[in-house]
């Protein structure tokens, strides 16, 4: 319950900064799968990402992770993510890159922080890339047979994404 309060609050409180705030914002929903313990695993993400300035997205993202031998997990990521951008004129082509640290706020014993880079791809309003994301859990975690789970985890994504700006 801690937890889902603590979600809440986050959300909401950067929704009325970024709402506040003469930026831009944007929302994607993105994709990605990845492995652990030898099982694979699908985390599905509904983000906002407000820039206070071009270089600098504040990334917030509402995700859900699952697959068949783990408990479902879900929670947000907030990630302060240094960007550089290469874009046509016309904004159709392009390429991102972020760099950043992070925290995710979840259940399950899923509290981690994390470090998180990325190489986008944006073709119109489709974007694809990939991802890597180094995990460290501040609580010891179990599967869903009650295996001990690794505090450290490196999560590596192939994304799909799209969205728009606000």
């Amino acid at each position: 319950m801690k937890n889902i309060v603590l979600i809440i609050f986050c959300t909401l409180f950067v929704n009325s900064v970024a709402l506040a705030a003469p930026s831009t914002l944007s929302y994607d929903i993105s994709g990605g799968s990845g492995s652990r313990n030898g099982n694979s695993y699908n985390e599905i993400h509904l983000g906002l990402n407000w820039y206070p300035a071009e270089w600098l997205n504040w990334r917030n993202s509402l995700f859900t992770q699952f697959g068949s031998q783990m408990n479902t997990i879900y929670g947000i990521d907030t990630a302060g993510l240094l960007e550089y951008t290469a874009y046509t004129q016309s904004r159709d082509v392009g390429i991102e890159l972020y760099v950043g640290p992070g925290l995710r706020f979840a259940n399950e014993n899923s509290n981690a922080v994390f470090g998180k880079a990325g190489l986008t791809l944006a073709l119109d309003g489709l974007r694809l890339g990939g991802s890597v994301q180094h995990n460290h859990y501040f609580s010891s975690r179990t599967d869903k047979d009650n295996y001990s789970l690794p505090k450290d985890e490196t999560q590596y994504f192939i994304t799909i994404s799209g969205g728009g700006a606000l």
